[in-house]
């Protein structure tokens, strides 16, 4: 499995970070309003972290577009507090995008689901009298619950849920009503009651359900990127090991075979670098071993020859030519005085001497 693991020619970065090409506008409002996008060996609380803040700027762009284009549809409306709750969203969405790009979402998350909140609140309550299409608006209060379980942690939308469920029960029991709300409520409280309350409850709990499930899967999928990222380090990893061993190996047989020049070619990348090192450091103190081996059998040599030839001469009574032996006893011949000193044009070798004698 490594072995087609590291033939595959993917890097394990594309596991990890496949990001989508953006351009134009879009590429450019994240840039001015979202934290930056992470590196590749981000972790998976960093790459959340950007992916809320992404969204965050995505939702707080569609709002300020939704928030400027109802600007003309407040002045048609009876009450008038509602053009203050739009021109209020859109303010505050500024401060939001601000603390988005100071890499704080959760504040910004905060405030704009505080301001939903508060906003529409207001124009319930400013409702005066409330009659049965101004109850309609009860059911735009599930878009606060979906601002704060998109923007913050999946449980603060109960929160939200129980706010809101509260908001209605107020506004219903009481609020001023126009007659014809009054004659309903008086016979059937219980249902128009429950349907905005149930409506509240069941978009928390299926928002939190789903929020909650996105969040796992994104958990057990960055697990997967990460284990497939490390079996393809491990896959390279043991195609590296391989190859070093393969070429230490081929030093040791080279060395064997007498060249003890071979030297193993490893550079410090490799993770058996060390140990290459340490060979290598070996084998030069082998040759200089063994190069002054050769160089000591040689002295011995031309010590040897050099007693004889001068004993050889004394027997004869004659005086003694010591030929120069290229060796480190050289400088002890030129020292003897009263000695003759033949220099051949042949350097000395020992082994030719050697043979000569056998």
């Amino acid at each position: 499995m490594n072995k087609d693991v590291s033939n595959r020619g993917w890097s394990p970065n594309e596991l990890v970070d496949q990001k989508s090409k953006r351009h134009g506008l879009f590429q450019w409002w994240y840039d001015k309003t979202s934290i930056p996008d992470p590196p590749v060996n981000a972790s998976f609380a960093q790459r959340e972290a950007a992916r809320k803040s992404h969204l965050l700027s995505t939702i707080v762009f569609w709002l300020l577009v939704t928030f400027i284009l109802f600007i003309p549809g407040c002045f048609a409306l009876p009450n008038h507090y509602v053009i203050y709750a739009d021109l209020g969203m859109l303010a505050l969405c500024i401060p939001a995008l601000f603390f988005n790009r100071a890499k704080k979402p959760q504040i910004a998350g905060i405030l704009l689901t505080f301001a939903f909140e508060a906003a529409l609140t207001m124009v319930v309550f400013t409702t005066w009298p409330l009659d049965e299409p101004s109850i309609q608006q009860f059911e735009l209060f599930v878009f606060g619950e979906l601002l704060c379980v998109s923007l913050l942690a999946p449980g603060t939308v109960f929160i939200v849920m129980i706010y809101n469920m509260a908001v209605i029960t107020v506004s219903l029991l009481w609020q001023p009503h126009d007659p014809v709300l009054n004659h309903d409520l008086a016979s059937q409280l219980i249902p128009m009651l429950v349907r905005p309350v149930g409506v509240q409850l069941l978009v928390a709990f299926v928002a939190f359900l789903w929020v909650s499930g996105t969040n796992q899967a994104a958990k057990r999928a960055d697990k997967a990127e990460m284990i497939a990222k490390l079996e393809h380090e491990l896959a390279d990893q043991k195609q590296e090991l391989e190859q070093g061993i393969q070429l230490i190996l081929e030093t040791h047989i080279e060395v064997a075979n007498g060249n003890l020049n071979a030297r193993a070619p490893l550079n410090q990348g490799n993770v058996l670098w060390q140990i290459s090192r340490a060979l290598n450091t070996l084998l030069i103190r082998f040759q200089r071993a063994a190069q002054a081996e050769k160089d000591l059998q040689r002295v011995e040599y031309a010590v040897n020859m050099t007693v004889q030839s001068i004993q050889h001469a004394d027997a004869r009574n004659q005086n003694p030519r010591i030929s120069v032996t290229y060796t480190q006893i050289d400088p002890l011949i030129a020292a003897l005085q009263g000695k003759t000193i033949d220099f051949t044009a042949v350097p000395f070798d020992p082994r030719s001497s050697q043979r000569a004698r056998e």
